[in-house]
């Protein structure tokens, strides 16, 4: 008896600006988004603006040690408050317009030449958004009454709260890159989650993942995949002189362990780092990625700390994905492509249009 085939989403789905409308309001615009790692917000004043489902938010380190989030509008006339990016703040977050400033909780403190009586300064502090933390991410929600970030991490397919025994909180930023790509965000996660292109697309990766050249993406008993030969990271000989994590036992420093948090994280650990990716959809076909690559505090500060081999077999990887990600966003255009079909090997992809299809509901009309 055969097995019953799935179908992909429609092609429609994956360039649409109509359905792109629709995600950024009942996923990018209600669940929780991953923005980036903590360390980008060590002291106060430190100030993150950041996209979220194409809304504009500022994740601030305020004077008391308290991360908050508000909506980079300013309240008198609208004006962006801050280009996006890391910012410093000189003692308010002041707008480059009229001058208003914001204090780092929120509240108006400042109207030049606008007299104090003229407008209701405490009915006027920035628009909340909500931000919290887990492991050292730091995740935002635009909604009003968002579910608690550890029953939405919980809710993610595989295990992604039981990577805190790696220690990921106690790692830092050792190197960060930044990368446009043509590509639908869904089109970048079904990609993430199957392994049926690694033996024509990834030759290099194949050779430090043995399973992947079979298309597989698991291995039975193990909760990852084995390293070739004992190797113990990312990178093309598949060792590295870095320490290990903490946590990492001998066993699973053999290993590489993924994770996707929906709707725009990757979670990527070996035995000597972690890797950390951010994606930034900009509409239905573009998507900007973010890639942080964390290392032990102890390894960053030691003489002569050199990322390099993790960063480069990564980014290697990373852009032989983009290139046909790039492909399928093209040929998804396509009148001929109502759908595509997922083989065996892609149940995991059939899960996930499962789940977003849950998240995203019905379109208008």
């Amino acid at each position: 008896m055969s097995r019953e085939v799935h179908r992909t989403l429609p092609g429609h789905d994956y360039h649409a600006d109509e359905v792109w409308q629709v995600e950024r309001e009942r996923i990018f615009g209600r669940r929780w988004v991953y923005v980036a790692r903590v360390d980008a917000l060590a002291e106060a004043g430190d100030c993150l603006a950041v996209e979220v489902g194409g809304e504009g938010i500022l994740v601030v380190r305020g004077r008391d040690g308290a991360l908050r989030g508000f909506h980079n509008v300013c309240r008198h006339r609208g004006a962006q408050l801050c280009d996006e990016g890391a910012h410093r703040l000189k003692g308010a977050i002041r707008c480059p317009y009229h001058a208003w400033a914001y204090a780092h909780d929120g509240s108006l403190i400042g109207t030049p030449n606008v007299a104090e009586d003229e407008v209701p300064r405490a009915e006027l502090s920035l628009w909340p958004v909500h931000v919290d933390t887990w492991q050292g991410f730091v995740f935002a929600c635009l909604a009003e009454q968002p579910e608690p970030l550890l029953d939405w991490l919980a809710a993610q397919e595989g295990d992604v709260l039981g990577f805190a025994r790696f220690g990921l909180e106690a790692l830092r930023t050792g190197h960060r890159t930044v990368s446009e790509v043509g590509a639908n965000w869904k089109i970048l996660i079904e990609n993430y989650g199957e392994c049926l292109h690694c033996p024509t697309v990834h030759p290099e990766l194949v050779q430090v993942v043995p399973v992947y050249r079979s298309g597989a993406v698991y291995e039975e008993g193990r909760a990852g995949v084995a390293l070739a030969d004992g190797g113990d990271s990312f990178t093309l000989s598949g060792r590295s002189s870095l320490p290990r994590l903490p946590g990492m036992g001998e066993e699973e420093a053999g290993q590489y362990f993924g994770a996707v948090v929906l709707p725009n994280m990757f979670i990527d650990v070996t035995g000597t780092s972690a890797i950390a990716t951010n994606m930034i959809p900009r509409g239905a076909d573009r998507t900007t990625i973010v890639t942080e690559y964390l290392f032990t505090p102890e390894a960053i500060a030691a003489p002569g700390f050199d990322p390099l081999e993790v960063v480069e077999f990564s980014e290697l990887v990373a852009r032989q994905d983009y290139d046909v990600c790039e492909r399928v966003q093209r040929g998804v255009r396509s009148r001929a492509f109502t759908h595509g079909v997922y083989a065996e090997k892609d149940d995991d992809l059939h899960a996930f249009n499962a789940r977003y299809l849950e998240l995203r509901g019905p379109l208008p009309g």
